[in-house]
């Protein structure tokens, strides 16, 4: 008799090895899958308030533009002269974890004006000026646009809702400041004399001033918050 030899398929382990689900991102996926757009506000330094609009490609890439202002201010450290300041760069950033930690750079320009006022007594030059008043008001102002590269490190999430809430620390780094360019106005009346006693000394303190600061590395620290889709 003829042995017959039974085969039967053995069934499938339990304990089979499933391939485990990939890594959740630190920032979930939005209206746009992985793609992610919106808007950023922030306040800081050296821009007192800041706003711009970012984008986040994949967990690992993101990108954006930014505009950077301060308000009319004096700076004892720069010099006399009173500052208002604008900034609008583009920047990228690398999450290289997949998670909030980033390091990016940003690179733009950084429109900085500077002026300075003050009255000197003519009486002396009225003998070859008949028509200047006794006491000449003199308001020197001049800007400086630097090209600027801004290093930085930081936090970025973005919660389930889209709200989202960053925080980065960097260096704006002055790569080539241009010429400054003045905008005193004077009576057409005033004399060459008067010019080289008080106007040319109040200019040069304006252009000390932005010289200075349109050549300084200057620490950055925002704090930002937004809406990504």
């Amino acid at each position: 008799m003829r042995g017959e030899s039974q085969h039967s398929a053995e069934p499938a382990s339990n304990d089979e090895e499933k391939p485990e689900p990939a890594e959740d991102d630190d920032s979930p996926d939005g209206l746009f899958g992985p793609f992610r757009i919106g808007g950023l506000v922030g306040v800081g330094l050296p821009s007192i308030l800041s706003f711009g609009g970012a984008i986040k490609l994949t967990r690992y890439f993101g990108a954006g533009v930014n505009v950077g202002i301060i308000p009319t201010i004096k700076i004892s450290l720069y010099g006399e002269a009173e500052l208002s300041y604008q900034e609008y760069d583009a920047y990228g950033r690398l999450f290289p974890f997949g998670g909030m930690f980033f390091v990016g750079a940003g690179v733009g320009y950084a429109t900085i004006k500077g002026s300075f006022k003050s009255s000197y007594d003519v009486r002396p030059y009225k003998a070859i000026a008949p028509t200047l008043p006794d006491s000449l008001a003199v308001e020197s102002i001049a800007s400086v646009r630097t090209l600027v590269l801004t290093p930085q490190i930081g936090l970025q999430h973005i919660f389930g809702s889209g709200f989202t809430l960053g925080i980065d620390v960097g260096l704006q780094v002055p790569i080539a400041p241009s010429e400054v360019h003045f905008d005193t106005k004077l009576p057409p009346d005033v004399p060459p004399e008067v010019i080289e006693k008080f106007v040319k000394p109040n200019d040069q303190k304006v252009q000390d001033t932005l010289e200075t600061l349109g050549r300084a590395t200057v620490p950055t620290l925002n704090l930002r918050v937004g809406w990504m889709l």
